[in-house]
């Protein structure tokens, strides 16, 4: 989408590896000391030659092996993290059986992965006029923030349009986004969660017919019912949520005014003005999830098996009485190095390592979005990025490769097209940011689940394949897939700093 991309308005980049040591690694900083040092030893004879030696290539493989076709300095922290855990049996979750003690509530248990999170409601206004509506909010103790989910659904016409409209259309969807790329914005992530589940057909009849029972008859039902069930034996239930998470650290709070009690009263102000620059880009905003819904959705993604079971616990006696939430958080998590199975549900998580390199039409993800024949969450991370970071960005990143530019040209190096390319980036960058575009970064998860592991390797094998035929390379979050599931649920909790970036 070339120069298109630019006339929008906003512009993406993808998160870039900063921090205490620039742009190498933690670990291979770590390698390259324990060399040197084994080399000094060695020749000052403190230690044999051999085992310096040793100490050599097992740095040389730390910086330029594979593993699980990753590099090795990427992945081996994890790896040791998740083998450390295994060792001490923390790999395998258990929900203890509460004992019930007549007029006391019991505390909830989670797993390691959902502990620090709290779940409040705060009700507005704005969603129903001249009615206090509740919503859920989820409270990140340990990140210190607070997130809003929103429903939302388009009007089933991008597919239609032409090349040109398709752009326009995320044009105005980017707008929304970077409408919170301004200083001292409160909120710092905007993610997007594409679910989707293929589920029986016969269920979706059964559905139906519930739904007709009480209405009078109509000649056409029966064959419209009959053409369901002879069309397909399955249907793709599909379904958005956008968190909009708000960093408690960026508020500005009235006098004696808790923390919490800002960061309630500014996520619900943030979610109703977004919900209206999605209006205005066309996508319809259903409402916003309530506690109880947030549980549900964390429930079914966990084991898309339990829809069934939610809904009855919506028609029960419990429903009528406000105890329609089920239980929070899975009962059994096993946390493995490629995988983690929740209640009996396999799931795996990639990230996106590279996205496509040559120009693509709006629609380019489709194919990943809906062909895969799967249960899947497909989880787009933006952080909207302040105009002033943004310069000094790009003053930076355009310094450094100038410089890096003019050493090469001065030591007789050849000159590649790849840095002339990226040189021409930044200069572009740089006038896109000139002329008033917004900047994010953005990262992009996806999350796979099956009945058993054997269906997993095989709908893997195939996703992978998918992405890749649409230029996204995808790699497995080895170690850190409990994390990776997590990320994939509408709680407000993401690995997405921690991949590709310090």
């Amino acid at each position: 989408m070339g120069e298109s991309r630019r006339a929008r308005g906003y512009r993406f980049g993808e998160r870039r590896r900063s921090g205490l040591f620039g742009t190498v690694p933690p670990a291979l900083a770590a390698a390259g000391g324990l060399s040197l040092i084994a080399g000094w030893a060695a020749v000052s004879g403190y230690v044999p030659i051999p085992a310096a030696l040793l100490v050599a290539v097992a740095a040389a493989w730390l910086w330029f092996g594979k593993l699980h076709g990753q590099p090795v300095h990427e992945i081996l922290p994890w790896a040791i993290a998740w083998w450390w855990r295994k060792l001490r049996s923390r790999n395998r979750w258990y929900r203890p059986v509460a004992l019930v003690v007549d007029g006391e509530d019991q505390p909830t248990v989670v797993p390691d992965v959902l502990a620090g999170l709290d779940l409040y409601e705060f009700e507005v206004s704005w969603l129903s006029p001249g009615q206090d509506v509740p919503i859920g909010v989820v409270h990140d103790r340990a990140a210190g923030s607070v997130t809003a989910v929103l429903r939302v659904s388009g009007d089933g016409q991008f597919a239609l349009v032409d090349s040109v409209g398709q752009d326009m259309r995320i044009d105005e969807w980017g707008a929304a986004i970077g409408g919170f790329a301004r200083e001292r914005s409160p909120v710092s992530r905007v993610t997007f969660h594409d679910w989707t589940s293929p589920q029986p057909i016969r269920d979706t009849v059964a559905r139906l017919e519930d739904r007709w029972a009480d209405e009078p008859e109509h000649p056409s039902r029966p064959g419209y019912l009959q053409l369901l069930r002879d069309t397909s034996a399955t249907v793709v239930n599909h379904e958005v949520l956008v968190e909009v998470t708000v960093d408690l650290a960026r508020l500005s709070r009235h006098r004696r005014e808790k923390p919490l009690t800002a960061g309630l009263r500014s996520v619900a102000e943030q979610t109703r003005l977004f919900a209206s620059r999605l209006a205005t880009a066309g996508l319809r905003v259903e409402g916003l999830l309530s506690a109880a819904d947030l549980v549900s959705a964390t429930r079914v993604r966990g084991n898309p098996a339990v829809v069934e079971q939610l809904i009855t616990l919506r028609r029960s006696l419990a429903a009528a009485t406000g105890r329609s939430a089920p239980t929070f958080g899975p009962m059994v998590i096993d946390d493995q190095l490629s995988a983690v199975v929740v209640d009996g549900v396999w799931h795996r998580s990639w990230w996106f390592a590279s996205w496509p390199r040559r120009e693509v039409v709006g629609a380019w993800m489709d194919p990943l979005m809906f062909d895969s024949g799967c249960t899947r969450s497909l989880t787009t991370v933006f952080e909207p990025v302040p105009p002033k970071a943004s310069d000094a960005h790009v003053d930076k990143e355009r310094t450094q490769r100038e410089a890096n530019l003019e050493t090469r040209r001065r030591k007789g190096y050849i000159v590649r097209r790849k840095d002339e390319k990226a040189i021409a980036e930044v200069e572009a960058r740089e006038d896109e940011l000139s002329a008033g575009f917004a900047e994010c970064y953005y990262t992009g998860l996806l999350t796979l689940a099956a009945v058993d592991a054997e269906t997993l390797e095989q709908q893997a094998a195939d996703l992978e394949q998918i992405a890749a035929n649409a230029g996204v390379e995808l790699q497995r979050l080895v170690g850190r897939q409990a994390a990776g599931w997590v990320a994939s649920l509408p709680l407000g909790r993401t690995v997405a700093r921690r991949i590709g970036a310090a």
